[in-house]
């Protein structure tokens, strides 16, 4: 058991809670029991890190891979939560190729900036059926541990690609219907009928919305009724509008 925070390898995987090591490394850190068996069901966990006090063994005993118990005190200084649940994993980040034509159901984010946002508009296009999420440069990281508890799981359940620069990539979609929402848009959303073939959906930054650059290559402008007072929605509410709306009536 460790014992010392000042452990090389407790100090190695303290590391991973920083975006430049996660990069460096291409490991991150995945916390809490439901995320460990998600990210164990995908394949990529290296090591295992458990607390003294943790108790649920049937999660780990069909690991192979390296099991590190600590202390509780320890633990605390790895987890990035309030109330650990003492178990911890470090997982790996396997590279591979974009070809966007492998996909139907496409969602584009870009510049999106807050962890919790990007986390919940993934976990919505897991639910709606979305077979890829593709990071446009200047989007958060897709492996920070906020990003990753608000995914509840689902980044395991699609292509996921991050840094990826999207007016080149949308030149390459025209097989594809791709939608935005602008506030210059002329057609609402619930307007929309006879949706086929490939789609893709963009969503913007916070507080500029999508880019002007990718708005003129995309061809479908949307916008969201909105009879009530408030300026606009948050970026993940109106992702999950959108999307419903496209996955329900996508013929």
């Amino acid at each position: 058991m460790i014992t010392s925070v000042g452990n090389k390898k407790i100090k190695d995987i303290q590391k991973l809670k920083e975006n430049k090591n996660i990069k460096k490394y291409c490991r991150y850190l995945v916390e809490g029991k439901h995320l460990v068996e998600e990210a164990l069901e995908a394949r990529v966990v290296e090591e295992i890190v458990i607390s003294e006090s943790f108790d649920d063994y049937n999660i780990v005993d069909s690991f192979t891979g390296d099991l590190i118990k600590v202390t509780d005190s320890v633990m605390k200084s790895i987890s990035d939560t309030i109330t650990t649940q003492g178990i911890i994993a470090v997982c790996r980040i396997d590279k591979k190729e974009l070809d966007i034509n492998n996909y139907s159901k496409v969602l584009i984010l870009d510049k999106v900036q807050d962890p919790g946002n990007l986390g919940t508009i993934i976990r919505t296009a897991d639910a709606f059926n979305f077979d890829c999420i593709i990071l446009g440069k200047g989007t958060t990281s897709l492996y920070g541990q906020k990003v990753i508890r608000s995914t509840q799981g689902s980044n395991f359940h699609l292509d996921c690609f991050d840094n990826i620069d999207l007016v080149e990539l949308i030149d390459k979609m025209s097989n594809f219907n791709i939608f935005a929402t602008s506030l210059k848009a002329d057609k609402y959303i619930e307007q929309l009928d006879n949706i086929t073939g490939k789609v893709a959906v963009v969503f913007g930054n916070e507080g500029a919305g999508v880019s002007e650059e990718i708005l003129s290559k995309v061809n479908n402008l949307l916008k969201i009724a909105m009879p009530g007072r408030a300026e606009s929605l948050n970026v993940s509410i109106a992702a999950g509008i959108v999307m419903h709306y496209i996955s329900t009536n996508l013929k």
